[in-house]
């Protein structure tokens, strides 16, 4: 009987233990002067806030585990292509630099990595966890089509573990006056 509530113990505690992705030690991010001075800036700030500031509406939203402490992939692409593999869509990827990317949105702090950096934290920290990837920002004149991702980096240490849940959506905006304004949501999944 002691040995079987020593168990069901030991278990309740590991299962709500916090992430340790989460400590300020990993969410250590360059804080850079964020101003909208480009159509990419202006689109990747929009975007970001409706995603998880405003509308909240990236699908699993909820199940982003800090939604106060977001971090954000550096690779996209700017052009809707095929890519037959994985390694065919990261050699021809564009990484957003450090100042395209807001610090912060009201009360969610963003933190921009490359898919490298995230994998490194996830392995190090034996976590699993979400994250944010803009997968295409296609902008044309006054039309602009964004893609983003709400999807899971896995630790080297769960190698079969696969999640049926994150999921994305393409954005549509168009110009109007010098300032992007949201049209619709195009479409949208979850995995």
């Amino acid at each position: 009987m002691k040995k079987t509530s020593f168990l069901l113990i030991l278990l309740l505690l590991i299962n709500c233990s916090r992430p340790l992705y989460i400590k300020d030690k990993h969410f250590n991010c360059s804080s850079n002067e964020f101003i909208i001075d480009s159509d990419l800036k202006e689109l990747v700030y929009k975007s970001l806030k409706r995603a998880v500031v405003t509308q909240k509406d990236i699908p699993d939203y909820r199940l982003l585990w800090k939604k106060h402490r977001i971090y954000v992939a550096s690779e996209y692409h700017d052009t809707k292509k095929h890519y037959p593999t994985i390694s065919d869509w990261k050699k021809d990827a564009k990484n957003l630099k450090p100042n395209e990317v807001p610090n912060s949105i009201n009360n969610v702090s963003f933190c921009l990595k490359t898919q490298k950096e995230l994998q490194k934290i996830a392995n190090k920290t034996w976590e699993n966890f979400l994250h944010l990837s803009f997968k295409l920002i296609k902008i044309e004149e006054n039309k602009a089509t964004i893609k983003i991702n709400n999807t899971w980096i896995v630790s080297n240490k769960h190698p079969k573990t696969s999640y049926l849940s994150g999921g994305g959506y393409v954005l549509l905006f168009k110009k109007s006056n010098n300032n992007w304004e949201f049209e619709k949501i195009e479409a949208a999944w979850i995995s």
